[in-house]
């Protein structure tokens, strides 16, 4: 078996598993390929190859703990580990080291998976860029603030990575490297261990190369071996929602959107367009706001003017401006935010899911990170969305389109998005 480091987290499982491959070739494959790539893409924080190599060593000897045996994981830099460094993207935290492991570590050990190594994040996961690239143009961002995470996968790196989402850093990476991201509806995994931004925001979730190692994951996340796929109908109803925003998007992403909802009409999905209620245009604003509030609170400590000169300019801007924001204005915001979340659920009634811009179009330049103009109102109510490579913009590089659902309806959106995977195997040109 060639191309080790190629394989889906569900299929190097199921290769180790059944003796096909061992832990320690797939790992030995998916070093050969950090090392060829890492000094260029730069997605890595930090890797022990030694200790690597004896974790795979370990799973070859022994029988399997679980359904992600002998398969390597990337963790974002603002997670916990025990055995690395965990630095938080800051020059404040250099050489900092966890005294435990976050609990979406230990879930991935306790499967059987292998912590390959911390990847890089933006400073305190918000705005600042760092040092990765996107793998298909090294002169464009791979978004923030997972940009390891998706880059790693995107360049095979490892088969799956976690990443972490307050406004679009899931999403909007995973869209820009050409990968599965998947931000799962508020509070479903543990976030202990992560270095909060915003209490009303954060989340984790995951960013793989197929639908099915989303599934897998979700598993491995909730502590359990198995659970059975959500029932979907027939013909699943999908909304085609072009946002408030749509003005934001550039004709790449316009195209891909409009050719997507053909295909899946074209496959059977019956696709209808619909428009959110118009105070909706406000909840981008509301997410800067609340986010900005949380965000100060959080990070008193390194905002303390013996640290402030260590911040970046994007991050220090963040701080100030939480802490212009009142506590009125807050719990004002936090009562609209109640309010959407509520009107959410009604207005997607009856839809498997609903289709909208994952980005505004390809990666911008590597100076920056991107807009999560397409990604910030999802993230504010609530939502579990998955974004798919669905085509390939002027420049070269990936085009994604974002599917979201209703609070806790993660298992169907997974399914209707696993069906939908097929329709999108060809990518389009969206030039």
């Amino acid at each position: 078996m060639r191309n080790l480091n190629k394989l889906s987290a569900v299929d190097a499982a199921a290769a180790v598993a059944a003796k096909r491959i061992s832990s320690v070739e797939l790992v030995e494959a998916c070093l050969a390929q950090i090392n060829q790539r890492e000094p260029t893409v730069g997605a890595w924080v930090c890797l022990d190859r030694e200790q690597v190599l004896r974790d795979a060593r370990e799973c070859d000897a022994g029988p399997s703990r679980g359904p992600l045996h002998g398969v390597p994981v990337g963790v974002k830099d603002n997670i916990d580990t025990r055995d690395l460094p965990t630095e938080y993207g800051s020059r404040i935290y250099r050489g900092h080291r966890p005294q435990r492991d976050a609990a979406c570590v230990n879930l991935a050990r306790r499967a059987g998976g292998i912590i390959m190594g911390k990847t890089v994040t933006t400073e305190f996961a918000m705005f600042e860029p760092n040092k990765t690239a996107n793998p298909h143009n090294l002169l464009h961002t791979p978004g923030g603030s997972s940009s390891g995470s998706a880059a790693a996968v995107a360049d095979f790196h490892v088969p799956v990575a976690f990443g972490t989402q307050s406004a679009g850093s899931i999403i909007r990476p995973s869209a820009y490297c050409g990968v599965v991201g998947y931000k799962p509806t508020f509070n479903t995994f543990a976030p202990d261990g992560i270095k909060p931004i915003g209490a009303s925001l954060d989340t984790l979730g995951v960013i793989v190369r197929s639908v099915g190692d989303l599934q897998l994951m979700w598993n491995v996340l909730q502590g359990q071996a198995a659970r059975r796929l959500a029932a979907l109908r027939q013909n699943p109803r999908i909304g085609l929602c072009r946002t408030p925003f749509w003005y934001e998007a550039a004709p790449e992403q316009c195209t891909a959107l409009e050719l997507a909802g053909a295909r899946l009409a074209n496959a059977g999905f019956v696709v209808e367009e619909i428009v959110l209620p118009g105070w909706f245009r406000t909840l981008n604003d509301l997410h800067a706001r609340l986010m900005a509030y949380e965000v100060a609170r959080n990070h008193v400590f390194e905002f303390d003017v013996a640290r402030r000169d260590l911040l970046g300019k994007r991050t220090r801007a963040q701080f100030e401006l939480g802490w212009s924001i009142s506590p009125e204005e807050y719990l004002e915001g936090r009562a609209a935010l109640h309010r959407a979340r509520k009107d959410f659920g009604f207005f997607c009634e009856g839809f498997d899911a609903i289709m909208t811009p994952a980005s505004p179009g390809e990666a911008p330049p590597i100076a920056g990170t991107g807009d999560p103009v397409f990604n910030s109102m999802w993230t504010l109510l609530g939502v579990p969305a998955v974004t798919l490579p669905v085509g390939v913009g002027p420049k070269g590089l990936p085009v994604g389109v974002q599917f979201v659902a209703r609070t806790d309806d993660d298992l169907a959106l997974l399914e209707v998005c696993r069906r939908m995977e097929v329709v999108f195997s060809d990518r389009f040109d969206c030039k």
